[in-house]
């Protein structure tokens, strides 16, 4: 069960993708504020479907939702095969120590729409949740903590207003969030609710949604495999 002690009297802004990171960040949001809202971006990603079932999170918890339409603006600007066709398993071809699902700064356009939301409803600071980690992570350099903390400092001087953009899994590995949605009372809402996969694939499995092949499904089989092994000891 979800805990009602609050570590913040405070509202929360949740990046909700739909995914397995993103679902155990709303929960951690939900433990320590006292409101929280969730926020989706339509970006022109090949895989719709990962906001529906964000939609069907926030429904499940009984929070404000809101999602973005920015439509092709990043698939102007960018290269990633989680816009277009592509293998995410191949190098990304405009940086080859990046997968190819890599989305330049990404993450920088979602957090300063995100933040916009956030000044609208004229909140004095601006407290923002976000499910990057650099422990088991595809190698995107806009989930590090170094840029994480960087993006606040500019979005707290562009919005004159402190922002703070909090990442309880930064330093968690997978089998350590299953661990939390586990300890929480929502490890099975989790599985069940949430679609991670690259190829939208809706087949369940142990571990979740997923078609076990494309590397996010990889990270997470690997990560649940580890909580189960953790589990038996």
């Amino acid at each position: 069960m979800i805990s009602e002690m609050k570590q913040f009297n405070d509202t929360a802004y949740v990046l909700l993708s739909g995914g397995q990171d993103s679902f155990v960040s709303l929960v951690w949001a939900i433990q320590n504020f006292s409101n929280v809202e969730a926020v989706s971006i339509n970006y022109g990603q090949r895989h719709h479907r990962e906001l529906h079932y964000a939609a069907e999170i926030a429904r499940h918890f009984e929070i404000k939702y809101t999602v973005y339409d920015i439509g092709n603006f990043i698939r102007t600007l960018a290269e990633s095969t989680l816009l277009t066709e592509g293998d995410h398993n191949k190098n990304h071809p405009m940086a080859q120590h990046l997968p190819a699902s890599f989305v330049p700064n990404r993450n920088g356009i979602f957090l300063t729409i995100i933040s916009n939301h956030a000044f609208r409803n004229q909140e004095k600071r601006i407290n923002i949740v976000i499910g990057t980690c650099e422990t088991d992570f595809s190698g995107y350099p806009d989930c590090r903590d170094s840029y994480i903390k960087a993006k606040a400092l500019e979005l707290s001087l562009g919005l004159d207003k402190p922002v703070t953009i909090f990442t309880p899994l930064m330093w968690k590995n997978k089998a350590q969030t299953f661990e939390m949605a586990w300890e929480a009372g929502n490890l099975k809402e989790m599985i069940e609710l949430t679609l991670t996969c690259y190829n939208a694939s809706e087949q369940m499995n142990a571990w979740g949604m997923g078609c076990g092949e494309c590397p996010a499904c990889k990270l997470r089989k690997k990560g649940y495999d580890g909580f189960v092994a953790m589990n038996k000891q």
